[in-house]
């Protein structure tokens, strides 16, 4: 078979044989193939030479070069823009509006067929005899007949040219007896005649069936060593000898392996990708039917990584994916499937399961392996892994509906914020539906003016009197009501909304505050939640000061309340950030103490003024020494670090004045109030009658 490119441009026309592994095309001089023309890049596209698995060979034409650079106008086949397309006769490529390549694969011999897959084949007329052919060209011999009319001085040189070719020739006849080697050969395969038909090259080529055909070539690939061979074994008609021409392909397989694994593998990681992960999971699910087995889908997402990217840049955040890529790994058994599906997300194929209860604790111990700090320049860094998990025959037995469903799965957990993992359910595809218009409402309502402020009051048990609010934020939706927080403040985080939002909540409680002024005390504050996106913006600090002298509010009126996950994402970046709001006379509030990773270090290290006890810890105070227990530590912990403490959840009075015997005395919860509006502040304020909360 005779491959070939037939190169058709106004300025440029020229034939151009293909023989080689690897070709590389564009205007540079540097190129295999230069074709001087300006409207092609100057490394444009690169041809590869393959061997398929029905032994066939293939040219594929890539845009670009194999570094990954595209070329500027891409790649065109029969009028189809194509990244890697395997070239069948006939077809047409364009590099440009006027520059065209028709792609040949000739037969040489009558029983040769043109190689090409099913419909895609075109067949057209061999150009080659109107362009000019490349000077490398060779004339071939098609037939052991057309030997007898050469001369025997063509015979002689013939017979030099295969003797002192680079490339080796081996001959055998059917019995397995070498009948000829040339030098090629015997330099770069020393042991073949020792070895004679255990030899790698000799295995296997005699036909063994009776009914072969009496002309036909066969190419097969042989590895020998690290190199591999490209080997054309010849069966002439009427002849009693096998002949193989042997090429060094190596650089070609490489090349070939370099693109699979440019294609299929997440050069990061060195994990699988989404590709060939799709493909892996289908020949899985067509193996797995009509058998007992389950198979767990699980897609793995981390909540503070983009933030930790933005904060400390992708040097620090590629990183803490290789320490999760080798914490997953090692967790993993040989038959289960690991990949890196995208950005911060993992997806892992879990196979050979007997019921999901097995792959619940599966997912549950490799969540508790990613708690664990990661350490990054010795400092420890936190992430909070979640998971979304599909089960095969359960949820779906096809690929697109079990990722469609593990992804809306994630989508459920990551929402909710609650939750380390779930799996799926079906009313979650409804409830998905529901928050993508719920999200898309959410980017109008600050526009629309649709967010209201609430203040939860803080009260001084001790002294019978109000020493602050927290605000809360609410969204009045025009035509669903009052939204409940729980739906939309994972959204705005998310969506990236919470950093306008945030802003928002900062002005509009500021600016309310006047209308209290007169009737709170010097050390009156207000507490402002802020999410972990906000608190890793890098404009947080000045954005506070400009909105306190834009609503001219003393700082110690402010108290900014974190959690201990925020706190421990980044130990270094946080003590700086907290110091420097403490500087300018910012109040300092951890939230949620004791439900996270604290550290009595910790509260050594961050200059926080308040520890608030979580209501996990109070609501059962009465009935669950523990927790008594639990908060007495906390309240001697804070006394010894000069801290405030205050109690959240307070529902009842037998909890304010338990809570008030071991020492606390801020507290907040519904049996002093609800959290209220502008105008119901306005009015608590107002009538002052604070003594009645009074346990001292």
């Amino acid at each position: 078979m005779l491959y070939q490119l037939v190169v058709d441009s106004p300025s440029f026309k020229k034939v151009i044989r293909l023989q080689n592994s690897c070709y590389s095309i564009g205007r540079h001089p540097s190129n295999t193939i230069v074709i001087p023309s300006p409207q092609i890049s100057r490394r444009h596209a690169t041809l590869i030479k393959k061997i398929n698995p029905n032994l066939d060979i293939s040219f594929h034409i890539i845009d670009g070069d194999l570094e990954g650079h595209r070329s500027r106008n891409g790649v065109w086949v029969n009028g189809e823009s194509h990244l890697d397309y395997e070239l069948v006769h006939g077809d047409v490529i364009a590099l440009s509006e006027d520059i065209q390549i028709f792609y040949q694969a000739i037969p040489t011999d009558p029983k040769d067929t043109i190689s090409g897959g099913g419909d895609r084949q075109r067949l057209t007329p061999d150009l080659s005899e109107h362009f000019p052919q490349e000077q490398w060209d060779i004339t071939l011999i098609g037939h052991e007949d057309d030997l007898s009319q050469l001369s025997h001085e063509q015979l002689s040189k013939l017979a030099a040219c295969i003797e002192y070719s680079p490339y080796p020739m081996v001959e055998i006849d059917y019995f397995g007896n070498l009948t000829y080697l040339n030098t090629a050969t015997k330099e770069k395969f020393p042991s073949i005649r020792e070895n004679s038909m255990t030899h790698p090259l000799l295995r296997d080529i005699i036909p063994q069936r009776e009914d072969a055909p009496t002309y036909y070539i066969r190419t097969r690939e042989v590895q020998i060593g690290d190199k591999f061979y490209e080997q054309h074994i010849h069966y002439p008609a009427e002849s009693q000898f096998i002949r193989s021409y042997i090429f060094d392909i190596t650089e070609r397989k490489v090349i070939e392996q370099s693109i699979h694994y440019q294609a299929f593998y997440d050069p990061l990681t060195d994990l699988p990708n989404r590709f060939l992960f799709k493909q892996e999971l289908g020949k899985v699910l067509s193996n797995v039917q009509n058998q007992s087995s389950v198979l767990g889908l699980v897609l793995l997402g981390f909540r503070e990584l983009q933030s930790l990217n933005d904060l400390l840049g992708h040097s620090v955040a590629d990183e803490v994916l290789k320490i999760i890529t080798e914490r997953l790994s090692a967790h993993v058994r040989l038959e289960d499937l690991l990949c890196r599906w995208r950005g911060d997300t993992f997806v892992l194929l879990i196979q050979s399961c007997r019921n999901l209860d097995e792959i619940e604790v599966f997912v549950r111990r490799l969540l508790a392996v990613l708690k664990r700090p990661f350490f990054i320049a010795n400092n420890p860094l936190y992430l909070q892994g979640y998971a979304g998990i599909a089960c095969y025959p359960n949820h779906g037995d096809n690929v697109e509906t079990l990722l469609n469903r593990v992804g809306v799965a994630l989508n459920e957990v990551k929402d909710i914020g609650s939750r380390q993992y779930c799996f799926y359910e079906e009313s979650m595809n409804s409830d998905h539906l529901e928050r993508i218009q719920l999200e898309h409402a959410l980017h109008q309502a600050l526009e629309k003016d649709e967010f209201l402020l609430y203040y939860q009051p803080i009260i001084d048990v001790q002294a019978g009197r109000l020493c602050g609010v927290e605000a809360l934020i609410r969204w009045q939706h025009p035509i669903q009501g009052l939204v409940p927080p729980g739906l939309f403040i994972g959204l705005l985080e998310t969506t990236g909304l919470i950093i306008p939002v945030g802003e928002w909540i900062m002005r509009t409680a500021f600016q309310h505050f006047h209308h209290w002024a007169p009737a709170v005390d010097d050390d009156f504050r207000i507490a402002i939640n802020l999410s972990p996106q906000q608190f890793q913006a890098p404009d947080l600090l000045p954005t506070i000061l400009r909105i306190l002298e834009e609503s001219s509010l003393a700082p110690h009126r402010l108290e900014v309340e974190i959690t201990e996950n925020i706190v421990m994402q980044n130990v270094t970046a946080t003590q700086n950030l907290l110091n420097a709001l403490q500087s300018h006379g910012i109040r300092l509030s951890m939230d949620d103490f004791g439900t996270g990773y604290s550290s009595l270090s910790y509260l050594k290290t961050f200059p926080f003024n308040t520890l608030k006890i979580d209501r996990s810890f109070t609501k059962d105070i009465l009935h669950t020494p523990k927790d008594a227990a639990i908060i007495q530590a906390i309240l001697l912990l804070g006394n010894g670090f000069n801290l405030n403490i205050i109690a959240e959840g307070i529902e009842e009075e037998s909890q304010a004045r338990c809570l008030y015997d071991l020492g606390c005395r801020e507290m907040q919860g519904y049996w002093f109030s609800h959290p209220l509006s502008e105008a119901e502040i306005t009015a608590f304020l107002a009538e002052g009658n604070f003594q009645r909360f009074c346990l001292g």
